[in-house]
């Protein structure tokens, strides 16, 4: 049977978003996963046990994340805005792929207007529904993002949508900025996913409360060590908040997902630990980068550094593949359209021991 001619066109335009590293590191877990952003400190105890006490209950539907007054209530407290403002998701990506469903009247002819670089799971959602894509490049860096957002905004432009901190740089940019998108009447979708990590006061959550056509991203996959749980939500209009409820399957979140979210927001107090922390070993990472030949660690706000070896006797292919033999997994971006080829790669924040010897194994490299 051609199963081919049944399908979507647009199935076939989706480039490949490679995630087998992570089986990988699963089979082999002497590995140490520097490569996708995950937290390589585990939840903290209150939230271990809110998620194993949850099997006890796992015979019965969790709340409808619709209704779920409790843990919205209390995303609601910790960013500055009402629970009529809370959407919850099964990791923000799910909350990004119901924004792209809801907002899409005009398959083909609707945009969206991307920086780049930036996240690249944005792209493949993006083309299945539909969307055409177009770039602001940061060519002048982020300082000048506005400009290069407003050279591409046009009648057909439904949202410009950008990761704060970007990813996968670990930039901010400047809030001036983001006033002169939200300026221009259309939606501005700002994924706070590092946000935790990031100096205070970056968020631009309880703008919220000022703006309609704003929309905030977070998750609790990066600082609150929970990549594995699923977990996410929006900041938005209440209008916003209904239509993505009334577009979303049923039952989206789980029991576990709740009950940890829940026992986090509890326990802020000690979670703000592990974002100092993270941030902390950051910062001496990158400092003890800059003093190896020819290498260059972008200035980051999340839980990850950037490094640019252009100037480097070794590319970005020879420093990733030889972390690699010494078993550490890092991310190549060797290819990553906006940046010259084979120059970048990614390290994310392990802890401060597991930094130390990765630093050492790229000094006798280099």
């Amino acid at each position: 049977m051609d199963f081919k001619a049944l399908i979507n066109p647009r199935l076939f335009q989706i480039p490949d978003y490679d995630q087998s590293h992570v089986t990988k590191c699963w089979a082999d877990p002497s590995i140490h996963r520097n490569m996708s952003n995950e937290s390589n400190y585990p939840p903290i105890q209150a939230v271990q046990d809110a998620i194993c006490a949850a099997g006890k209950d796992a015979n019965y539907y969790a709340e409808d994340p619709t209704y779920a007054l409790s843990l919205r209530g209390k995303l609601a407290e910790y960013a500055g805005v009402k629970t009529e403002n809370v959407a919850l998701g099964n990791g923000s990506i799910e909350v990004l792929d119901l924004i792209f469903q809801i907002f899409m009247s005009n398959p083909g002819e609707d945009e969206a207007i991307l920086l780049q670089p930036d996240y690249s799971a944005y792209v493949p959602r993006l083309i299945y529904f539909g969307w055409n894509i177009k770039y602001a490049k940061q060519a002048d860096g982020l300082d000048k993002a506005a400009d290069q957002v407003m050279e591409a905004i046009s009648d057909k432009t439904k949202f410009v949508l950008f990761s704060r901190p970007n990813n996968p740089m670990g930039t901010v940019m400047p809030a001036d900025e983001i006033r002169r998108m939200l300026g221009t009447g259309k939606i501005i979708i700002v994924d706070e996913a590092y946000i935790e990590m990031a100096d205070e006061g970056t968020s631009v959550s309880t703008w919220i409360n000022e703006y309609d056509n704003l929309i905030v991203l977070r998750t609790f996959s990066k600082g609150f060590c929970l990549a594995g749980i699923r977990l996410g939500y929006l900041l938005g209009h209440p209008d916003i908040v209904r239509y993505l409820n009334r577009s979303k399957h049923i039952f989206n979140v789980n029991l576990a997902a709740m009950r940890a979210g829940e026992a986090a927001m509890d326990h802020l107090d000690e979670y703000r630990q592990i974002f100092r922390k993270l941030a902390d070993t950051r910062d001496w990472l990158a400092a003890e980068l800059e003093k190896l030949d020819g290498f260059k660690p972008i200035l980051s706000q999340a839980n990850f550094v950037m490094v640019d070896v252009e100037k480097s006797p070794r590319t970005a292919t020879e420093c990733v593949d030889h972390l690699l033999e010494k078993g550490f997994w890092v991310r190549t971006f060797a290819k990553k359209a906006g940046l010259v080829p084979d120059t970048h790669f990614r390290i994310s924040v392990g802890t401060r021991e597991d930094m130390e010897k990765l630093v050492e194994v790229l000094k006798d490299f280099v």
